[in-house]
């Protein structure tokens, strides 16, 4: 069945000539998070990690490393190092994609020279280039009729995820990717997005529409009870009522409070910068 896409939603005018296979699986992309326990085909994830693998490269370097587990077992640890999240454990699939620096430093002593890479460059070298595989296999594997969500609380405890995966020196989880076949009923529809005047800019960078977009959009996300029973508790504030809580609460919540970022407290992605220049990342 085909979803509903962004341009449906939006009501955004498109003529047929711009408007493909391609554009409308990624226009209609939504988060899925209960799956069928059938197996993906052997044939659909090597057409998926190819195109995954297709993805644009700095300078070549491919900088990243996929993991993927299918091992029952292992999905259910992880399951619960990232966030307690049922989905994962549940997807016949979870892809984790790697910023790897290991294979570099590898290549660079098998030709005699000393690896330079411990840079801030480097690290955001990789990390783009794992994140540019993962959009790659998620559009990929959405276009084949399976679904997917991202799973950004891998980062949650980088130490027992790397643990879990074996992942040496030089390599660590970015994002996962919950892979398999949808359970029916389970889709809520596209999430709205920012209207375009507010994300998209022409020549210069411009905050003109700032306040009436977000304003609109806090309205539609309101209406659509996106947060509800979803919202950030600040201890000593009265929580606000679902029919007023919208994105630019949450949002404004989420990034005030280094604790709701960083989960666990005793270490999570607020410590993430400590753990990685102990795993031989740089950020000089």
């Amino acid at each position: 069945m085909a979803h509903r896409n962004r341009f449906m939603h939006e009501d955004i005018p498109v003529s047929d000539a711009y408007m493909n296979d391609t554009v409308h699986v990624i226009t209609a992309h939504e988060s899925v998070r209960a799956f069928e326990s059938r197996a993906i085909p052997d044939e659909m994830l090597t057409a998926i990690l190819t195109a995954a693998r297709s993805a644009p490269t700095s300078s070549n370097l491919q900088a990243y490393s996929v993991i993927v587990v299918d091992d029952e077992a292992s999905k259910s640890r992880l399951a619960v190092l990232a966030g307690e999240q049922e989905c994962i454990a549940q997807a016949p699939l979870l892809l984790v994609f790697c910023a790897d620096v290991n294979r570099l430093r590898y290549v660079a002593h098998r030709q005699g020279r000393e690896f330079g890479g411990d840079t801030l460059e480097m690290f955001l070298l990789a990390s783009v280039d794992a994140a540019l595989v993962m959009q790659n296999t998620l559009v990929a594997a959405e276009s084949l009729g399976l679904a997917t969500t991202p799973i950004g609380s891998v980062r949650d405890r980088p130490d027992l995820i790397a643990e879990e995966l074996e992942l040496p020196e030089g390599v660590y989880a970015v994002a996962g990717l919950c892979v398999g076949f949808e359970r029916a009923g389970e889709r809520r529809g596209t999430k709205p997005r920012l209207p375009e005047n507010v994300t998209i800019h022409r020549n210069k960078y411009s905050e003109d529409a700032f306040e009436a977009g977000i304003s609109d959009y806090d309205d539609t996300m309101m209406r659509r009870r996106t947060y509800a029973g979803r919202h950030i508790q600040v201890p000593g504030e009265v929580g606000q009522d679902d029919a007023e809580y919208g994105w630019a609460e949450h949002t404004a919540l989420r990034c005030s409070s280094p604790e709701v970022l960083g989960k666990p407290a005793d270490f999570g992605r607020r410590l993430l910068r400590s753990y990685l220049e102990g795993r031989g990342f740089s950020f000089d």
